[in-house]
């Protein structure tokens, strides 16, 4: 059981990355494993950044 759980939340991660939707979880584990001494950001302020940074960064002109 606990395979297709885990199975199941690497496709939910991969499904996010080919929509270009941010994903908090796999967020957290990289932030644990690299920058274990700086504060983690909430999941708010992690959605906010996303945002500025894909429709504020210039690229993005339009949403579809």
């Amino acid at each position: 059981m606990k395979t297709v759980f885990g199975w199941m939340s690497k496709a939910r991660s991969g499904i996010k990355t080919i929509f270009g939707m941010p994903d908090y979880e796999r967020y957290l584990q990289h932030h644990k494993e690299t920058h274990p001494d700086q504060p983690v950001l909430s999941e708010k302020e992690f959605y906010m950044r996303a945002l500025k940074d894909r429709y504020e960064s210039g690229g993005v002109t339009r949403c579809c």
